[in-house]
């Protein structure tokens, strides 16, 4: 994180920084998008959203599951309604209660892009298009958004299993790809955060963010807007 302001960006960076991250982990989007419903409450970006924590209104279902007659695939993290009579538990470090829900209110999904980024950016925009979609199709007021970490570092090792591959960027690759980026998804998220870095995912791992100071203010900006839009969509 640039400034320990905010608990999804310093979730973001610990993902890599000391640590080897494996690719292919379907847990890791779950765990970084989780913590953008902490720093909703945290900092206050909606009373409305907060009545609805403190009063067990709003629940975070860290799997993405909502309980719906449709069969849809699973997402990262989703905020929303949860059933009646529902079990509800508290999770150790976290006030936003989980458990499992009816209407979704709030999507976050969360991809990131750091080997063979012009290979994968048709699957990852797929896979984007389709989570705002079907919240889309489960709630018309549902808030989405989407967080996607684009690597600019030019030399990094990716690791699957027990297979490592050196990966090189290609001139502008990372540009390219955030581009493309904004240009299938501006018009289909509430809000798409990109978030620049670099990695190198080889010791001693090293982390750095392109421009920290424009990472804490587009994100602090990204949550001050979700905040209004929850307060005049939801009661």
């Amino acid at each position: 994180m640039a400034n320990g302001k905010f608990k999804l960006l310093e979730s973001f960076r610990k993902t890599f920084e000391g640590r080897v991250y494996k690719h292919r982990d379907p847990t890791v989007g779950n765990k970084i998008g989780r913590y953008f419903f902490e720093d909703m409450l945290d900092h206050s970006v909606s009373a409305r959203y907060t009545h609805h924590v403190a009063s067990r209104l709003g629940v975070v279902s860290i799997h993405g599951k909502v309980q719906t007659p449709r069969d849809i695939r699973r997402n990262d993290s989703v905020f929303g309604i949860p059933p009646a009579g529902a079990v509800l538990r508290e999770a150790s470090g976290f006030r936003v209660i989980e458990g499992p829900v009816a209407e979704p209110r709030i999507g976050c999904e969360v991809k990131i892009v750091a080997k063979s980024q012009q290979k994968q950016i048709d699957r990852v925009i797929n896979d984007l298009e389709g989570f705002a979609r079907r919240m889309k199709r489960l709630n018309r007021r549902c808030i989405n958004l989407a967080v996607v970490g684009v690597n600019h570092e030019s030399d990094y090792v990716g690791h699957e299993g027990a297979r490592s591959f050196r990966h090189a960027l290609k001139a502008q690759e990372s540009a390219k790809v955030e581009q493309k980026l904004r240009e299938r998804l501006i018009d289909v998220y509430d809000e798409l955060l990109l978030l620049s870095f670099r990695a190198t995912n080889q010791p001693p791992y090293p982390f750095h963010w392109l421009n920290p100071i424009e990472v804490d203010v587009a994100y602090g900006a990204a949550l001050t807007r979700v905040g209004a839009q929850y307060q005049s969509r939801f009661r």
